[in-house]
């Protein structure tokens, strides 16, 4: 598992944007902590993608994507009809 913690700090610290891939992730408590505890030391999370064939079994792929920023919300939902 990476480092979610101090790869977000690091993200913060030189303001590169940060997209975290949790394809499989959403199955396992302890990844979901990692992003958490990240946010919550505000750490930068820019986005999340999660697969929907892989952690809700959906037959054909799909995904979701997560974001804590409201303006970043907006920006993709504005992408996407």
């Amino acid at each position: 598992i990476d480092n979610v913690q101090q790869i977000s700090n690091l993200c913060q610290t030189y303001s590169i944007p940060h997209l975290i891939n949790n394809a499989y992730g959403l199955q396992s408590t302890k990844i979901i902590h990692e992003i958490e505890q990240a946010k919550r030391f505000n750490g930068r999370i820019d986005y999340i993608v999660q697969s929907t064939d892989k952690n809700f079994l959906v037959p054909v792929g799909g995904s979701i994507v997560l974001t804590y920023d409201a303006k970043l919300f907006d920006a993709l939902s504005h992408a996407y009809p």
